[in-house]
């Protein structure tokens, strides 16, 4: 063999291993296809028997849903028992309560007031007002006055309760005096109103 045939063998021998690789690759790649198509029919098969089972049961939903309209209608043909109320047209309901910035309606001062009974707030150990809660010093301190009407038959006892209140800083709210017979705050403020024991 000579120069020019050996370069010949090496080069048809270089074309054949590269065809091998290509071959080896394209073969490996047909399998991983292959695999890829077998479990995109399996997931078709699954989605094709769902389909099927939902247009049946779409067609059962139809045929009663044709079922009770045709009742339905053969039950309009006739009066309705005399227990059905009639069906009313409802109106749109208008908004509860008077507008905003209405004066307020209050009931009016009692003439008289029959006792007046101070209500001071719990004091800690140096006597400064200070919080039920958590014992610590009030601050911000305001007067008020609740007027409570107690009806007893025959006789009105108005009761003055002369309270005060502070801002407690470690419960972050207002704290006020109350008396044991106190009835409960409305938390309803209507302020200014002048006590008539002024």
């Amino acid at each position: 063999m000579d120069g020019q045939e050996l370069k010949l063998y090496e080069q048809r021998t270089q074309e054949a291993q590269f065809l091998r690789d290509e071959n080896r690759f394209l073969q490996a790649d047909r399998d991983h296809y292959r695999k890829e198509w077998y479990f995109a029919n399996e997931r078709n098969n699954v989605l094709k028997n769902r389909i099927e089972e939902v247009e049946a049961e779409n067609r059962r939903l139809q045929q009663q849903n044709l079922e009770l309209t045709a009742r339905t209608s053969a039950n309009e043909d006739q009066a309705p028992p005399p227990w059905v109320k009639p069906s009313v047209v409802r109106r749109r309901r208008k908004k509860p309560g008077r507008k905003e910035g209405h004066p307020a309606a209050l009931r009016p001062m009692p003439e008289q007031i029959d006792a007046h009974q101070q209500v001071p707030l719990p004091q800690d150990s140096d006597g400064r007002p200070s919080c039920p809660h958590c014992n610590s010093c009030l601050l911000d301190l305001e007067k008020h006055e609740r007027i409570i009407e107690d009806i007893i038959p025959a006789k009105v006892v108005v009761t003055c309760y002369h309270t005060a209140s502070g801002f407690c800083p470690c419960c972050r709210k207002r704290i006020e005096s109350r008396a044991l017979e106190q009835p409960p705050a409305a938390n309803i403020t209507h302020w200014p109103r002048a006590c008539c024991c002024a």
